[in-house]
């Protein structure tokens, strides 16, 4: 836009009985904005500046816009953000001065003792019956040796629950520690099977007469039941899957049977012979 000219020198060209010539009124419209023309911000006084303060002022806007910092958001703001974004559950811990909605350290102290307390009874219940095994009778030493066990093996034999409720075996699963005077065994379900067959032994010395005996087994075997008879029902089943297991029997005398399966047996199988 070329320089205006003044409203004075324009109101002169057009006074009674003037006669303005093309340069006049060329001079008279291009002194006026027309609606087509955008007006810069740097054609007006002060604006660029107004603008540049506007936006370096924190408080502008203060009382309808939040701060970067949340410094101007009431209480009541703070809650309607929540229920807009959804986090009423959300967890939150003790600050300065608000108490969180999740347990704070005292009270995690206070549950840890609760614990400590039970876990001490557990300990000094094991401590009588550890005094209580002190024996040279034969069956309480070889039931010591499995309390032994256990107290030793404890996070094996958690691996071994784990593992039966995921319905897979426990043949692949190591021992922790060594125990040379059990033999040489390496994998869990071959400890077991010792376990088993001491706690059987122990049982047996017990019972004067036998009217049923239990064992496990991984597939065909040769079982020595000590029922004296040929007259017995025989159960067997899956201990992963639970499911009864067929099979077939074979006497071999009063006191021994063979079991024999028709393919192998992917788990460990209980067998219980009842005398009748």
């Amino acid at each position: 836009m070329s320089t205006p000219t003044p409203l004075n020198t324009i109101f002169s060209w057009f006074e009674e009985g003037d006669m303005p010539t093309e340069y006049q009124f060329k001079q008279t419209f291009s002194s006026f904005r027309h609606l087509d023309d955008k007006i810069k911000m740097s054609d007006v006084t002060g604006l660029n500046e107004a603008f540049t303060n506007h936006q370096a002022d924190q408080n502008a806007h203060y009382s309808v816009l939040a701060k970067l910092n949340a410094s101007n958001l009431t209480a009541a703001n703070v809650e309607e953000w929540k229920e807009k974004l959804k986090i009423h559950l959300t967890a939150t811990v003790d600050g300065d001065q608000e108490t969180g909605n999740v347990y704070t350290k005292e009270q995690i102290q206070e549950i840890l003792n609760v614990f400590h307390i039970k876990d001490d009874e557990m300990l000094a219940d094991i401590a009588k019956i550890n005094a209580m095994l002190i024996s040279n009778d034969l069956n309480l030493d070889e039931l010591q040796k499995i309390v032994d066990y256990i107290k030793e093996n404890r996070q094996q034999i958690e691996l071994l629950k784990e593992n039966g409720l995921g319905n897979s075996s426990d043949d692949k699963i190591n021992l922790v520690g060594s125990y040379s005077n059990w033999g040489t065994v390496s994998y869990q379900n071959k400890f077991n099977d010792l376990v088993y067959d001491k706690i059987k032994k122990i049982e047996d010395a017990a019972n004067s007469e036998k009217i049923r005996h239990e064992e496990k087994v991984r597939g065909d075997s040769r079982i020595k039941h000590d029922l004296n008879t040929l007259s017995f029902v025989i159960d067997a089943y899956d201990t992963v899957t639970m499911f009864t297991v067929p099979l077939k029997v074979k006497r071999i005398d009063t006191n021994t049977i063979d079991v024999l399966f028709d393919s192998l047996p992917p788990n460990m199988i209980q067998l219980t012979i009842k005398k009748i």
